[in-house]
């Protein structure tokens, strides 16, 4: 029975994947509206070198007072630099987080989908900041790198939490997020397993 319950869970949670991203790609402009707008904002006070940001749907342009070179009529023109970043690069662990939820179907699972939904937005909000930092700093060479005044070991640790946030906070945070709400499923799974065990094992020790 347990082992029948977790094979359940996991195809179905591997289908409602498929299908809410569906759903969740043509959302994605209004749930990326929060993310690119705290992320914006926290990278405009952080940083004298930020002129602000903008969104096209969920694309999120940094606005900044870094110099470029720019091919622009088979000549270079120097402008300033506006990095990019699509919140769907790091907001499909939402999908694997309400993929999750329906597989296991907890009590209450509405309220804790629309909470799920609001608690991982500092996540994104962390994977989006450090991907406009790589795209600013680390290709840019030593004269950008003065420039904004950040010193050079800085660029380890923003080249190191960028993997983080894209690699790992995205894909393993909706799960953790899922473990935390739903602790009965889990419970109840780890008792039936253990019961069966017991079970197994009685049988086993009966003479023949």
């Amino acid at each position: 029975m347990p082992y029948s319950r977790l094979f359940r869970f996991l195809v179905t949670s591997v289908l409602a994947l498929v299908v809410l991203i569906i759903p969740w790609y043509y959302l994605s402009p209004y749930l990326a509206a929060p993310v690119i707008s705290v992320a914006g904002q926290l990278m405009d006070f952080m940083f004298v070198w930020v002129q602000g940001y903008e969104r096209h749907e969920t694309v999120g342009t940094l606005i900044t007072s870094l110099k470029v070179l720019v091919n622009q009529q088979g000549r270079m023109v120097i402008g300033e630099l506006a990095p990019e970043v699509n919140y769907r690069t790091f907001g499909y662990g939402l999908v694997l987080f309400w993929a999750l939820l329906i597989a296991s179907r907890p009590v209450g699972m509405w309220g804790k989908m629309a909470l799920g939904t609001l608690i991982l937005v500092p996540s994104q909000v962390f994977s989006m900041c450090f991907r406009w930092l790589r795209e600013a700093l680390l290709s840019g060479g030593v004269e950008r790198v003065s420039y904004t005044g950040v010193p050079r070991w800085m660029l380890e640790v923003i080249a190191y939490f960028d993997q983080l946030g894209f690699l790992v906070i995205t894909p393993l945070m909706p799960v953790i997020l899922w473990l935390i709400l739903d602790r009965a499923f889990l419970r109840q799974l780890w008792v039936e397993m253990v019961l069966v065990g017991a079970a197994e094992a009685g049988q086993r020790s009966k003479p023949q």
